[in-house]
């Protein structure tokens, strides 16, 4: 899956270097290193594990601990790129994603960040501690000194605003598309650093990787930006979403273009289920819901708009929803380059798994109108 995003990048005009990250030799076969390097020139693949156990950095047991979601961030931190993408092998682009450094948060703050869905328990970042929250009780306790910073009097606007500091939401951040500025990332580097090899051993602040960044900037006292619109979903066409309930969309995680333009545009979609939701394997999925297995034809997406809770269906409709769903935020159709784009994707997978590599020789542009 991998190498056919690495595909997908160059098809959509993509050029920069990019790095493939794994903790360790094993968790990377070497017939797959052969693959993603003889198949594009501008590839390297980086053993941050390996490199930081040789150099004293990390001890092989805490290294171990990488081996996850957790190599994001610290992917982040060793990568000597200066302006980095960090993104998901399943994200499903609809324009080069180098797009997102000329958005005006992107230019203000060096960082574009997006929102995961809003759902509200005492865990995580969220969890009661003392009569406050987690995240109040790490901003107030921090050791700024030790970064060499001064604890601000006030908290900035940007973070008292947010879900996360008025303690409605356990989650925050969909880290599926990370982008960073590494140059003008002040402290926050460092404090990543941290909170990824310190502090989550210490107690958890996050449901895997996703919510280290922003919280390593609010603690770095950087500022960062978040896109103006909350998430939206693609419709789960193996769940009927809109047969059953078109106001409610329960598939894949999708963004907009993060920038407050008339007309919206949809940026990418993080859709394992739209090309292989189960690639590792059927071991102990069981019975998987229908919303969760393979996508095939989805047809409408979440209006883009901002960020809130879930509200009540007005179809009728009196079954559960899952907690992937997006419950009476409306549908509207999907833009017809979604099509486009995911059935060249489609080809450029099938193609590997097939071991028909000749599918990479072309990017394949479809005329909607034949």
């Amino acid at each position: 899956m991998a190498l056919s995003l690495v595909k997908e990048l160059r098809c959509l005009g993509n050029q920069e270097l990019i790095q493939v990250y794994h903790c360790f030799p094993q968790e990377l076969s070497k017939d797959s290193r052969a693959l993603l390097t003889s198949a594009d020139a501008r590839l390297e693949i980086v053993d941050a594990c390996s490199d930081l156990v040789e150099r004293g950095v990390l001890t092989r047991e805490v290294a171990k601990q990488f081996q996850s979601w957790w190599l994001k961030p610290l992917a982040l931190r060793h990568t000597n790129l200066k302006e980095v993408l960090l993104m998901d092998i399943d994200d499903i682009f609809m324009s080069n994603p180098a797009v997102i450094r000329a958005t005006p948060g992107y230019r203000r703050t060096g960082t574009a960040f997006f929102y995961d869905r809003v759902l509200s328990s005492r865990e995580w970042f969220n969890q009661e501690i003392n009569n406050t929250s987690y995240l109040k009780s790490m901003l107030n306790e921090f050791d700024y000194a030790s970064f060499g910073l001064k604890k601000a009097d006030n908290v900035p606007e940007y973070l008292s605003r947010s879900y996360a500091y008025k303690e409605e939401v356990s989650h925050e951040q969909d880290s599926s598309l990370v982008a960073v500025d590494k140059s003008r990332s002040g402290k926050a580097m460092d404090v990543l650093f941290w909170l990824t090899t310190v502090k989550r051993f210490e107690r958890e602040f996050s449901f895997g990787d996703k919510e280290t960044f922003w919280i390593a900037y609010a603690l770095a006292q950087k500022e960062y930006f978040f896109s103006p619109w909350g998430p939206s979903v693609v419709e789960a066409s193996r769940n009927e979403d809109m047969a059953k309930h078109p106001d409610s969309l329960c598939g894949s995680l999708a963004h907009f273009l993060p920038v407050e333009d008339v007309t919206p545009e949809l940026f990418y979609v993080n859709g394992r289920a739209l090309l292989d939701p189960f690639s590792e394997g059927m071991n102990n999925h069981h019975r998987a819901p229908e919303h969760l297995l393979y996508n095939p034809t989805p047809s409408h997406v979440t209006p883009r708009q901002n960020r809130r809770p879930n509200g009540g269906t007005n179809t009728g409709y009196e079954g559960g929803f899952s907690m992937e769903c997006l419950i009476g935020f409306g549908a509207t159709p999907l833009p017809s380059i979604f099509a486009q784009h995911l059935l060249r994707r489609r080809m450029h997978y099938l193609g590997i798994r097939m071991d028909v590599l000749s599918a990479l020789d072309s990017c394949y542009v479809f005329d909607e109108n034949l």
